[in-house]
């Protein structure tokens, strides 16, 4: 059975730490005692084996022995989607944090529903730590700055290569030298945002043969970049 994570919000030097309630709880849910190891993690890439030293209702103290610091993930490939609705934006984070995603990019796009999204808020926050403790990274997925297409084009290199998902789009998969892929919305970019993605020499590729929603396209687009990525190294796709 692999060992309980539990998240604290600066993970600085070895030795006693009292976990905030949230987490006290999270702990006593799955019915630990004292003396039980555990791993504590920040967030940002630090992580260490600690042992459960008290326990309470609502109260957990542990004992963090040496840190390990895991580099940052590279920045690429990054995703970028229009904004899912309500709980299918924490549902599709919790995926892309468990399949290995590095960068989230929501978009501004012509039709899409949800226009406001603040990366800093406490609820999204929440949902980021929860994730990384079910995928055990040490690293939170990135979530950056809502933007409009145009102007995430304009801030990628000019030797990154493009694809955006499109029922109609390449069924050949992604390769492993993409470094950005964009998602819209379940009614599709609209003309002046095919023209962008035209432009920017974007290759339109098929995640299926139906319409997807946006968080099952961006899932099926890591999915892929995964196997993309396997493939590179020589690896079985079941490794």
């Amino acid at each position: 059975m692999s060992e309980l994570w539990v998240w604290v919000e600066e993970l600085a030097t070895s030795g006693p730490v009292v976990l905030s309630q949230d987490e006290a709880r999270h702990v006593a849910t799955r019915r630990l005692r004292v003396g039980d190891s555990l791993v504590v993690f920040d967030g940002c890439g630090r992580r260490a084996k600690a042992r459960l030293e008290s326990l309470e209702k609502r109260s957990a103290s542990i004992d963090v022995g040496p840190i390990v610091e895991e580099p940052r993930p590279t920045s690429r490939p990054v995703l970028a989607s229009a904004i899912p609705k309500g709980d299918r934006l924490g549902m599709m984070l919790q995926m892309l944090t468990q399949l290995g995603a590095s960068v989230w990019h929501p978009l501004l796009l012509d039709d899409s529903a949800v226009r406001k999204l603040d990366p800093k808020a406490a609820r999204l926050n929440r949902i980021l730590i929860e994730s990384a403790k079910v995928a055990r990274r040490a690293w939170r997925l990135e979530v950056k700055e809502p933007l409009a297409l145009d102007a995430l084009l304009e801030k990628q290199a000019a030797d990154v290569a493009i694809c955006f998902g499109d029922r109609e789009g390449d069924l050949s998969g992604l390769g492993s030298t993409v470094g950005l892929v964009v998602i819209g919305p379940e009614a599709g970019f609209s003309v002046s945002e095919r023209g962008v993605l035209d432009r920017a020499g974007a290759r339109a590729v098929s995640f299926g043969a139906h319409n997807l929603r946006i968080e099952t396209a961006a899932v099926a687009a890591a999915t892929a970049l995964n196997l993309a990525s396997k493939s590179d190294r020589g690896e079985e796709p079941n490794e």
